[in-house]
């Protein structure tokens, strides 16, 4: 364990000692609850001082939980106090790991209250900071603006309401979709995708734009015929499936864009360190084989890649934590030159951007008040405060209100999407296994209702329509051979998860004995079982749709946990050209200000296809990143 005294340590020692019981030296643990799961704290103390505190195992999301048990613990140390400040965003966690330093502590013998001493606070004052470029947002889509506009040589300031970086994107599934013929060509599918590609080229145009496309696809698509792959796949037919998969709200010509730089921005990405899983695969709700899966658990990869860069370039970034924009600063002429933020203290922070400003504060989905205002259309029943959400705290729609007050058009605000398999809890995604298509989704009655690859809007109302609006997903040792090593997308294994009796996991040796734990009719779930598997075979036709197809479900153990849709994406937002500048109702352009990422809503239409939203950020961000370095 770290050593981290200081003066402050030393002088709380002396005095603690003046009058405190003195605690048993040495080393002790304590196991106390954390936001998922049971998490352990180790103490090592002296008679009168805490010498190290460690968190020894936790389950808390990846990359959050690195913020804090870094964090909490030093300054537990350090003060010598448990009244330390929480990470802003990561409160639930942080607050386990002081209860976990109690009760540890109440096992080395410390009086009630010894360390809840009172720390001592400067009084803030406000400032004013000027850099080239102000982001504001420390998610995916400000974090690759930061890193293109420092590659341009611009000194930037990044605005983070939050304790730590990430936003939405960190607690992401990782996925990043683009045509790749190296991993696509020859991929393990036992099912052809090439009617997917006929449909869409046999339906009517709806304008010119939409023709072009389908001609220059319609081209690829019989030079394809003529050779042995497995996968179809370009740039243009991407672009086309988003639209189409979006049910033609997003914009063709923004996506066409968007796709062109796609395979551009994964070799940019893997250029920082950042690495994805050899082989491709179709995620659930992506529609399609283009998948490309990190390595490290939920969107941490990224976040590695991103900070290990930005870290190299200290003199050119600067970021500005616990710290909340509030609105933005124009001039005479209507330009935005910066931004108006309050400290977590207080304290008023005024930051100018001299070439420009960027807004990547992501979209609203965890915004109750915003869902229901915004949710006019008739797809969701009911988007209140009784739907869980994906999101994390931090991210409320704050830079929709704050463009939208400086003039921007807000677009497809109705476009909300719900994630069909969350934890019924607490909408987490970091419990999920890693089983991708080896899997089927079952209802309280042990029947299959829905294709597993589809949109994951049309899933979600199924799952809705189910008894109690909940369905199990189900898999087996096909997919999960060992589950001491079979690991969800936290990067737990689902032993652990069986063991602690987390998110509802289940485990039976007989798919008999799964259905009576989950109180299911046996010979239901054995016919749903023999029908999927006859489907993987190709034996018969799927009736609920499905395309793609991996593994028969055969072999025991069998596996379920529950799942229930939760509110997790928002497609609508600001309207912005390819060059990422916020328009006006009248198409005009709001100089000096850029906006990246979940903030827009020209991509993805009424339902986005799953794992395009990190291309999205990737691709835009980058885009804002260097036109605000140029002022452009």
């Amino acid at each position: 364990m770290k050593k981290l005294l200081s003066l402050a340590l030393a002088l709380a020692m002396l005095t603690l000692a003046a009058g405190a019981l003195a605690m048993t030296p040495g080393t002790y643990e304590a196991t106390v609850p954390g936001m998922h799961g049971p998490m352990t704290v180790g103490i090592t103390v002296t008679e009168d001082a805490i010498t190290d505190v460690e968190v020894l195992s936790n389950v808390e999301t990846p990359g959050l939980r690195d913020w804090v048990v870094e964090a909490i613990p030093a300054a537990v140390v350090e003060n010598q106090s448990l009244s330390v400040d929480v990470v802003t965003g990561v409160s639930i966690s942080s607050r386990a790991i002081l209860s976990g330093v109690r009760e540890a502590l109440k096992l080395a013998g410390a009086e009630d209250g010894q360390f809840d001493v009172e720390i001592a606070k400067e009084v803030p004052t406000d400032e004013e900071l000027t850099a080239d470029v102000v982001i504001v947002g420390g998610g995916g889509a400000g974090l690759a603006a930061a890193l293109s506009a420092t590659e341009a040589g611009a000194n930037v300031l990044l605005i983070e309401k939050t304790g730590f970086f990430g936003g939405n994107s960190i607690v992401s599934g990782g996925i990043f979709n683009c045509p790749d013929p190296d991993l696509q060509d020859y991929a393990d599918i036992t099912s052809s995708l090439d009617p997917l590609v006929e449909e869409a080229l046999a339906e009517e145009p709806v304008d010119e734009l939409h023709k072009q496309v389908q001609d220059t696809v319609r081209a690829q698509f019989e030079e394809y015929k003529k050779t042995d792959k497995h996968v179809f796949d370009s740039p243009e037919w991407f672009a086309l499936q988003t639209w189409n998969g979006g049910d033609k709200v997003g914009m063709l010509d923004h996506l066409l864009f968007y796709a062109e730089r796609a395979y551009p921005t994964l070799e940019w990405l893997e250029s920082m360190g950042m690495e994805f899983a050899p082989k491709i695969n179709s995620a659930s709700g992506s529609l399609y084989m283009r998948t490309h899966t990190a390595v490290m658990p939920n969107g941490t990869g990224y976040f590695k890649a991103f900070q290990d860069t930005l870290a190299t370039r200290q003199d050119l970034f600067t970021a500005k934590m616990d710290t909340t924009a509030e609105s933005l600063i124009t001039d005479e002429n209507g330009r935005v030159i910066g931004v108006n933020c309050t400290a977590k203290d207080g304290h008023k922070v005024t930051a100018y951007g001299k070439n420009g400003v960027i807004l990547a504060t992501g979209g609203f989905a965890g915004n109750v008040e915003m869902r229901v205002k915004y949710c006019t259309s008739e797809k969701w029943p009911d988007l209140s405060a009784k739907v869980i959400t994906t999101n994390m705290p931090g991210v409320t729609g704050d830079g929709l209100r704050m463009a939208q007050e400086v003039g921007a058009q807000l677009i497809n605000m109705d476009q909300i999407q719900l994630l069909p398999y969350a934890n019924p809890w607490t909408g987490a995604t970091s419990d999920i296994t890693l089983t991708y298509s080896a899997s089927c989704y079952i209802n309280k009655n042990g029947e299959r209702f829905v294709r597993e690859d589809g949109r994951r809007d049309e899933m979600s109302l199924a799952i809705i329509a189910q008894p109690d609006g909940l369905m199990y997903q189900l898999f087996s040792a096909d997919a999960v051979p060992d589950p001491a090593t079979g690991k969800t997308l936290g990067d737990k294994t689902v032993a652990y998860y069986l063991d602690n009796h987390l998110a509802g996991y289940v485990q039976a040796d007989t798919l008999e004995g799964l259905a009576e734990t989950l109180g299911m009719d046996p010979a239901v779930l054995q016919k749903t079982v023999d029908d999927f598997n006859s489907y993987v075979r190709g034996e018969a036709t799927d009736p609920c749709g499905r395309i793609t197809w991996t593994k028969e479900l055969k072999t025991a153990p069998w596996y379920a946990y529950p799942r229930k849709p939760a509110a997790h994406h928002t497609m609508g937002g600001v309207n912005i050209d390819v060059d990422t500048h916020p328009l006006r109702e009248d198409g005009s352009i709001i100089e000096g200000l850029y906006c990246a990422g979940e903030i827009t809503g020209n991509f993805h239409g009424a339902n986005r296809l799953g794992g395009n939203a990190i291309v999205d950020f990737c691709v835009f961000g980058r885009i804002a990143g260097a036109n605000a370095a140029a002022g452009k």
